[in-house]
């Protein structure tokens, strides 16, 4: 049992079995199988230390707790102190560290992760990457949802442990804020590390942008010593990591390694200047883990964004529908800026912002919504526990003219703007993407932006 715990200061509270195998580890009791060890996490919601009794029913043998507890007699427990933190490397140790086995290429930034994360998988070849990110984790043909933008720690390990298994060669995953504050990926060595943008956002969880910022910088900190860092200098802080680490850096407006000139004569099926961007992150990327520049060149005329992302709705209409997953200002910006300059008539968005989180982004995003479109619809995002109406309030603030019109029923408000349309107006459902649900208090409901605008579209043109 000590190679499970190598690197992690433990106390064998209690061993009945020195010599036992375990099976699996698992964190969730519901997927506890005999002769597996369960680990008891404390998250913000659940307690695992409260369904300690229910893994031993299923067969748990074996129980690491980060407090002491009652303990069964016929089981083996473990204590670690600073678990969360720790689980990662408990993992890599139990399943042979196939982390190490991979390329590996993190992305991280308030916006763009999920869209270099697909244009990188594209570049370097489908069939040799896993990828981990907001929209799904994928190995090989298995697609997992995602609960979270970053897994937990072990998972990302069985993810590794999986996609070795299927002759896999490079793992690309999107690296949130959170997951590094909280330690998620403490057990991984980068190979490549790409740092987008920062904007405001999570300012709940990061108190300011410096902690925010500070949170990012931890990726570049894990890199390989052969490994390096690729950066936008058009952004402030992503000119402050380049800096700081070196590495490559890239820009649309500025001398750096990778340009926009890398781009021209190119046929790209990519629309914005942010994409722009995240095309040449990914490029930079790719470059660094030893793609040739032949087969960067020749593959980024085929790469395209993420489900959700400027994603369009088509029923047979005679004006344009997308779907966007933009959920922060800076990025309901630039979709709209990038909508501004290819429409032919109005422009009409539909938003709304998510409860439990960063507040002072909802009159921002109204202002920036207000100042983009000629027409705006405020409607309800994920409430979660907060009251929508007061969320509203809050959005509504922001606005400044008489363009707009609040529906608290987020249907009802996607039919409106669908109702509202003429011909080559262009409306973007935005906040959503690629979901397909939304969150009522704790509740989960199904719920696809996509799906009721083609409703609303076919009940529009008589059910055609």
């Amino acid at each position: 049992m000590e190679k499970i715990f190598c690197g992690v200061d433990y106390i064998s509270l209690q061993i009945i079995d020195k010599n036992i195998e375990y099976g699996e580890i698992q964190y969730d009791s519901r997927k506890v199988n005999e002769g597996d060890l369960f680990i008891a996490l404390e998250g913000a919601v659940v307690d695992g230390h409260d369904f300690i009794d229910i893994a031993i029913e299923k067969g748990a043998k074996g129980i690491i707790v980060s407090r002491e507890v009652k303990m069964n007699p016929n089981v083996n427990y473990y204590l670690v102190k600073d678990l969360r933190e720790n689980l990662g490397i408990i993992g890599s140790n139990f399943y042979g560290a196939p982390e190490k086995q991979l390329k590996i290429i993190g992305i991280t930034g308030t916006n763009g992760k999920t869209t270099t994360t697909y244009m990188l998988e594209s570049i370097i070849g489908e069939e040799k990457v896993a990828r981990i990110g907001t929209v799904e984790y994928k190995v090989g043909d298995e697609i997992i949802p995602a609960p979270n933008t970053t897994p937990e720690s072990i998972d990302i390990i069985k993810i590794c442990k999986k996609a070795v298994e299927k002759k896999l060669e490079y793992l690309v995953m999107e690296v949130s804020s959170h997951a590094l504050k909280i330690g998620r990926v403490k057990m991984l060595k980068f190979d490549c590390a790409v740092f987008t943008n920062l904007t405001p956002e999570h300012l709940d969880f990061h108190h300011n942008m410096e902690e925010y910022y500070k949170a990012k910088e931890i990726l570049f900190t894990m890199l390989k010593p052969e490994g390096k860092g690729v950066f936008n200098i058009d952004d402030s802080y992503g000119e402050r990591l380049y800096e700081t680490y070196g590495g490559l850096s890239y820009s649309l407006d500025k001398s750096a390694d990778i340009t926009g000139q890398d781009l021209e004569g190119k046929h790209l099926k990519v629309l914005g200047k942010y994409n722009l961007y995240n095309l040449l992150g990914a490029m930079g990327a790719a470059k660094i883990v030893g793609i040739p520049h032949d087969q960067i060149i020749e593959a980024i005329e085929h790469v395209h964004t993420a489900p959700g992302r400027f994603e369009p709705v088509n029923g047979g209409q005679d004006f344009l529908v997308v779907v966007d997953y933009a959920h922060t200002g800076d990025a309901l910006e630039n979709i709209l800026k990038s909508i501004n300059e290819i429409k032919k008539a109005r422009v009409i968005t539909i938003f709304g912002c998510g409860g439990d989180r960063d507040n002072t982004k909802r009159p921002v995003m109204a202002a920036i919504a207000e100042k983009y479109s000629d027409v705006v619809i405020a409607t309800s995002d994920n409430p979660r526990t907060e009251d929508p109406q007061i969320i509203l309030n809050q959005v509504v603030s922001g606005f400044l003219g008489k363009n707009h019109i609040i529906e608290i029923d987020r249907k009802k408000a996607i039919y409106k703007g669908i109702e509202l349309a003429e011909k080559n107006d262009i409306i973007l459902i935005a906040g959503k993407g690629h979901e397909n649900y939304q969150i009522l208090g704790r509740t989960k409901i199904h719920f696809d932006d996509r799906e009721v605008a083609l409703e609303a579209i076919k009940e529009r043109l008589g059910g055609k």
